[in-house]
């Protein structure tokens, strides 16, 4: 009957990109001195958010369209370049550690904006806090 507003599920994808990414950092941070491990990480979500956007509009109308799915998975790891130590592994600690603070600005942008946007519908609702 009632539909999850738009802003609000943004909000959730994006806090779920952030913790899909964080935990890649992780993997990456625990593999640091793993012979021959490149460290790897996730594309920006605002790259992923604007290949769905793109799809999100087309409908497929007959067998033989492609569909959305067709497409590149944008949640999978992609290999980030950087200067291999002599055993192969590519991980810096400083680059990671920098990924990881990005990655909770990310996540605290969107609990805010999931916790204005609920704010925002409870008071239109009259229920207040």
């Amino acid at each position: 009957m009632f539909d999850t507003p738009y802003v609000m599920k943004l909000a959730q994808n994006l806090a779920r990109h952030a913790g899909a990414r964080q935990a890649q950092i992780a993997k990456n941070i625990a593999n640091a001195d793993v012979p021959g491990y490149r460290a790897r990480d996730l594309p920006k979500f605002s790259e992923t958010y604007q290949q769905q956007g793109a799809s999100a509009d087309q409908r497929t109308t007959r067998a033989k369209h492609m569909t959305a799915g067709a497409s590149a998975d944008t949640r999978r790891p992609v290999e980030i370049g950087g200067e291999s130590s002599p055993n192969g592994n590519n991980v810096s600690l400083e680059e990671e550690m920098v990924r990881s603070a990005q990655v909770k600005s990310s996540h605290d942008t969107a609990l805010s904006v999931y916790k204005s946007s609920l704010d925002i519908l409870r008071s239109s609702l009259g229920k207040g806090r």
